[in-house]
């Protein structure tokens, strides 16, 4: 922590005695101003001290920048609690400390050292006799220890005591290796809901389904895709850069001008080593297909088109893998396409506005579509999409009301007309049927396994449990150093069923638990608990662990909580090469 802080101090040195190169502002902590200027020279120090004469690859670079900017950060809020008065400092505890903890530059001057080391005697007389130096020494001394003192204080905020360490040591000791049965209905795939099943489903539980005070609307939707036009020119614009690369254009360049993606643009359109399985079928065929240094021909895919260039291959952990790069092209609807969108939609809601949406739509030979029923609670249309304010609108208007043009997040044009105002609906099963289906097959599932465990009860004692789950296949779940409030893999936290476990000795079993239509029998294989004796012989070492860790999480917690009241703007990656620290996610191919 010292040589954290002296680091920033030298580096708060440097901010005040350098000129800014620029004004640019690189960022802002709270009212603390960073320009690029400011920022550089602290960064090009802080870089020259980690790499220590070594050359710095671009991701420690890029790590080392973020970690100069944190700490820059953690020197404001610092800085802010001590002139806030979370500390105090007297001369006569900086004497003290100067004493025990000479500045490192101290110990350099001559005049304080005896046969070439550093001498206590002198260096203590020198901070009596002469106050210009004792002045100096504890200026220097207060840039450190403000620090030390601030976070000790901090960290002793935290009260802990003895007692509650060892229950909770008690508790962590007290542990129990098991294997559970569990019987979970999900396991039987096999047993599905048929057409018939899911109808009596919803016969049954039709009430499920009813509904009060719904509305529909009728629509007309003009998507915003691209037509053939749009198409056509998106190719020539491929062979048009295709023609260039056999040219011997530079491929790099060629996708930093022209390359849609934004993940691997930049980076002259490479990609990095990928294997099977991982790019869309058509891009994987064309790059392990493609000789190594070629460009294969244009592949079309659901992002674009593609211009691929394989580079290099290798075998990897999990078989070949291809290094490539190439351009994206998007193909997007086009100025005259966009434009015949809106002149499109504007016609039909002109004509609409005089008679009405459905006349309107058959006079333009428009496909005109009705909503599934929604509510007032919705904010989700199916079919159109999130859109809370259509919602509101079709239950402000009455029936036959048009809405104005409405346009997507996406760019699609809807024109929409209330078309029923429903005071009690029942969801029809044809629309909910896949998700009716879901639920009789769960119920089915669950059927079938509480009519299996009624048997299986019956029909074994504790002393075959075991061998009948196996038999079965059923779930048995094997656990070690369980805790009483521990997570079961693959099961979760069922806290009847640890509490029924541990009141169990090695080798016993617990009687059939059900938790949330999921039940369980468990078996306890042993029984681990606290020594009392190795409490007694640790416990110094254990306390004062769980005090430093109970201190540090408070620090922490303190920390992250002055962190989110401050205002940060952060534009580094305006000037720096963050990507490698960043991971900038690239398009999904």
């Amino acid at each position: 922590m010292k040589r954290f802080l002296l680091i920033l101090l030298a580096l708060g040195a440097l901010l005040y005695a350098q000129k800014p190169d620029s004004k640019v502002v690189v960022g802002k902590i709270a009212d603390k101003t960073y320009t690029y200027g400011d920022y550089d020279n602290i960064l090009k120090n802080y870089l020259d001290y980690h790499a220590k004469g070594k050359k710095l690859s671009a991701e420690e670079k890029a790590k080392l920048n973020e970690q100069c900017w944190e700490e820059l950060i953690g020197r404001y809020i610092y800085d802010a609690a001590i002139k806030a008065g979370k500390i105090k400092l007297s001369e006569t505890e900086l004497m003290s400390e100067a004493k025990k903890n000479p500045p490192a530059g101290i110990k350099q001057i001559k005049d304080l050292t005896t046969n070439g080391n550093f001498d206590q005697k002198k260096y203590e007389s020198a901070l009596t006799d002469n106050a210009e130096f004792r002045k100096n020494v504890i200026a220097a001394v207060r840039e450190t220890y403000q620090y030390t003192k601030l976070l000790n204080t901090l960290r002793a905020e935290v009260n802990v005591v003895s007692d509650s360490i060892k229950a909770d040591w008690l508790k962590q000791s007290d542990t129990i290796d098991a294997q559970i049965i569990f019987f979970d209905y999900n396991k039987l795939t096999y047993i599905n809901a048929s057409e018939a099943d899911a109808q009596q489903f919803y016969s049954e539980r039709r009430e499920d389904y009813r509904r009060e005070n719904g509305r529909r609307f009728f629509y007309v939707h003009f998507p915003k895709a691209p037509s053939a036009a749009d198409s056509l020119s998106a190719k020539q614009k491929v062979d048009e850069i295709i023609s260039k690369l056999r040219d011997q254009a530079d491929f790099g360049s060629m996708a930093q001008q022209w390359s849609q993606d934004p993940g691997s643009s930049q980076n002259g359109g490479e990609l990095g080593f990928f294997r099977r399985g991982q790019m869309v079928p058509e891009f994987e065929h064309a790059a392990f297909s493609t000789p190594d240094g070629e460009i294969a021909e244009p592949v079309l895919t659901r992002f674009g088109w593609h211009i691929i260039q394989t580079l290099e291959r290798r075998s990897g952990e999990q078989g070949e893998e291809v290094s490539a790069r190439h351009i994206l092209l998007r193909i997007e609807a086009g100025e005259k396409t966009l434009q015949k969108l809106k002149l499109d939609s504007s016609e039909l809601y002109t004509n609409a506005r005089e008679t009405g949406l459905d006349r309107a739509a058959k006079h333009l030979n428009l496909q005109l579509r009705q909503t599934p029923v929604f509510f007032s609670t919705d904010g989700f249309i199916r079919d159109i999409g999130n859109e809370p304010k259509l919602v509101s609108y079709a239950f402000s208007n009455p029936v036959g009301s048009l809405a104005d043009v409405h346009y997507a997040a996406n760019g699609d044009v809807y024109i929409l007309e209330v078309s029923a105002e429903l005071p009690e609906y029942y969801l029809p099963f044809e629309e909910e049927k896949a998700a009716i289906t879901n639920r009789a097959t769960t119920t089915k599932r669950m059927y079938t396994m509480n009519n299996y465990i009624e048997d299986f009860m019956r029909s074994n004692s504790p002393n075959t449990y075991l061998q009948a789950a196996q038999r079965d296949t059923i779930m048995v779940v094997e656990v070690s150093s369980l805790k009483r409030d521990d997570n079961i893999t693959s099961i979760g936290k069922v806290p009847a069923l640890n509490e029924a476990l541990f009141i169990l000795e090695s080798g016993g079993f617990t009687s059939l638990i059900e938790d949330n239509r999921r039940w369980f029998i468990g078996h306890v294989l042993k029984r681990n608990k606290p020594d009392l004796k190795l409490w007694e012989k640790q416990k110094n070492e254990i306390i004062s662990k769980a005090r430093k860790e109970k201190q540090q999480k408070h620090l922490n917690d303190w920390y992250f909580a002055e962190r989110k009241k401050l205002s940060i703007i952060d534009n580094r990656a305006d000037f720096y090469d963050l990507s490698a620290a960043r991971k900038v996610q690239q398009i999904k191919l």
